[in-house]
């Protein structure tokens, strides 16, 4: 018991203190950081002239300096992985940045990365917490789906991670699904998934779900479950009082209903002895199983 209780000080030492005492990241030449910010077509079709909206920063001198899609996609080289951070509900743009930088922190500085914060229209809505958050579905829907389009525009041999939490991981399972269906999908485009706290439904991934044949171009899917999540335990009620079906942040993946040919591919984590009932995206990613399989996922190595 005390030593879980020390486990708990620190990662909210680590979630709560450093973040506030220095949200600068010191500059690393092998870590390119970028933001792509959403916030100007939250309830606007995903398509080629909208797309065209989005704004794109670069962390340059510790500050977020405007940039532009041309000169992202311009210096995307393909033996770089890329990184897609897909935040949760109520996330601030400040708030964004303090994670996705803490989320950066945990990989190893001498190996290259480019990472991309997907800043979403996830801002607290002044109505009840129920109604915003089935408010917030078809916005992150359409997150995901502009964020297909941003993947068809990446060089084709280009290794990509999209990592979701909560809500996020709704994002990034849209964008794949999207994709999948897209005629436009770059051939030799290599893709990973890492879902944390995901607050999308269990049996989407099942077979016939929402998102079972996201394997079909997905080579591997980590799921990092808290079946304490004092969060996701309520997420049934958003749709009705009457629906059961479970986050998958909260029971993990149903292995034995996934399709055969797909189960290698999956692989179903439970930290909830590391983080008892928190649900928050830098306790996840602070676990000992997460940081051990970052290179795995996220580098592709």
């Amino acid at each position: 018991m005390l030593r879980q209780q020390i486990r708990l000080l620190v990662f909210a030492f680590l979630l709560f203190v450093l973040p506030n005492i220095q949200t600068a990241l010191l500059a690393n030449e092998q870590q390119d950081i970028w933001r792509v910010d959403l916030h100007a077509v939250p309830c606007l079709t995903a398509n080629e002239r909208h797309f065209s909206k989005l704004a794109f920063y670069r962390w340059e001198q510790n500050r977020w300096q405007i940039s532009d899609a041309e000169t992202f996609f311009g210096t995307q080289l393909p033996e770089i992985p890329l990184i897609v951070f897909a935040p949760g509900y109520t996330l601030t743009t400040l708030q964004t940045t303090q994670v996705g930088l803490g989320i950066v922190r945990a990989f190893d500085p001498s190996k290259p990365c480019r990472v991309v914060f997907w800043t979403w229209f996830s801002d607290r809505g002044p109505c009840n917490i129920r109604r915003d958050v089935r408010n917030k579905f078809p916005i992150a829907d359409n997150a995901g789906d502009y964020l297909a389009l941003f993947l068809e525009k990446i060089n084709p041999e280009s290794k990509v991670c999209l990592f979701g939490f909560s809500l996020g991981s709704r994002i990034v399972c849209q964008a794949v699904e999207t994709l999948r269906k897209s005629d436009r999908r770059p051939e030799g485009l290599r893709l990973n998934l890492v879902l944390s706290g995901a607050a999308t439904n269990q049996d989407w991934f099942v077979h016939g779900g929402r998102f079972s044949r996201i394997p079909e171009i997905v080579e591997k899917v980590l799921v990092t479950y808290n079946s304490r999540d004092w969060v996701l335990r309520f997420y049934p009620l958003v749709y009705n009082f009457r629906d059961k079906a479970p986050a998958l942040g909260f029971t993990g993946l149903p292995t034995q209903r996934i399709p055969t040919e797909f189960r290698s591919q999956f692989e179903n984590i439970n930290i909830n002895r590391y983080i008892g009932r928190e649900h928050q995206t830098l306790l996840h990613v602070q676990t000992p199983a997460f940081r051990s399989r970052i290179n795995t996922y996220f580098l592709f190595e």
